[in-house]
């Protein structure tokens, strides 16, 4: 018998029938029907009556039930007072991660100077749904994730989340473009492009532009598929192809970032990490700093005025 094992019998007596908890198990039915007569062979005996309605515990089940609610609180709190009894002697350091586009390179920087004698490592997932299973499985302690609006993140219920900024989206032109000389662009402007868009994964950015795109009457004629800031800045740079990028963006050598006229597309920036996790201790000053960071980031950007002040003004109303 093993500790899970002791998870799904709780499960199952909490949602009052098999289907219900399977469904919170994110499992078959019949899978958690099949395990469950394995765990019921383990103690001796039924632990539930089954009826047209759901489930209802034996006496066998209601001693299981009350005895193994004790064991999980009590082995959950040994993994809380461990974890964070290992970050304050060093342990493996800090485990940090991030969705390839967003601003982690900050994340690294501000950790490193407020946990300066803790050791660190990073690692950044194509998608946002690995990061979060990164986190929720503990193999992260904090991580960046990107939210678009038409395409909500499923964050699991051992995950905490807290919105750091809104960005708006920016375009990636050649310096040479015929629209290089204006501080803001109208997305219809771009209609005659061909565009270069990330992983269909990364976030729903790609579900987003299409859809801005359509509002402005025209569909994004995208040819370059999966790529990644740096790979869609070269592309850019060639006179061929326009992006998406995004305020921490770093301009490369014949790319210009610029606004595009009522921000038609944009993302929330997310810190998230586990409930129970050490970073619990210190992920509000944590917050904090990123915050700024991001402002001082932003303000120190090389663009037009006015991009700076919508960076600003995000920052603040997040």
């Amino acid at each position: 018998m093993e500790l899970r094992h002791l998870h799904v019998v709780l499960t199952v007596a909490e949602a009052g029938s098999i289907s219900r908890a399977a469904s919170s198990l994110k499992i078959a039915q019949a899978g958690l029907t099949a395990q469950l007569r394995r765990i019921e062979r383990g103690f001796g005996g039924p632990l539930f009556l089954r009826r047209s309605d759901g489930v209802e515990l034996t006496e066998l089940g209601r001693h299981v039930v009350l005895r193994s609610r004790d064991l999980v609180e009590r082995f959950d709190d040994l993994m809380v007072t461990a974890r964070r009894l290992a970050a304050q002697n060093g342990g493996a350091g800090v485990r940090l991660g991030g969705v390839a586009g967003a601003p982690t390179p900050l994340l690294v920087d501000v950790v490193r100077d407020m946990l300066p004698n803790q050791p660190r490592t990073t690692h950044v997932e194509r998608s946002c749904d690995a990061v979060l299973d990164l986190v929720r499985s503990g193999k992260l302690d904090v991580g960046l994730v990107v939210e678009f609006p038409q395409s909500p993140l499923r964050i699991p219920e051992e995950v905490a989340s807290r919105s750091l900024v809104t960005e708006p989206m920016l375009v990636g032109i050649a310096a040479g473009h015929r629209l290089s000389g204006r501080s803001e662009i109208r997305l219809s402007e771009l209609a005659d492009e061909d565009w270069a868009v990330p992983d269909e994964n990364y976030g729903g950015g790609r579900v987003n532009l299409h859809l801005a795109c359509e509002a402005a009457g025209f569909t994004p004629r995208c040819v370059h598929f999966g790529v990644d800031p740096v790979t869609a800045a070269e592309l850019v740079r060639s006179g061929h192809t326009v992006a998406c990028f995004f305020p921490t963006g770093r301009e490369l050598p014949g790319v210009v970032l610029k606004p595009v006229v009522g921000s038609p597309v944009h993302r929330r920036v997310m810190l998230v990490w586990r409930r129970d996790g050490a970073a619990a201790e210190y992920v509000e000053e944590l917050h904090t700093r990123l915050l700024r960071a991001y402002q001082d980031c932003v303000r120190g950007q090389s663009r037009a005025p006015k991009l700076a002040a919508a960076a600003e003004f995000t920052a603040a109303a997040s």
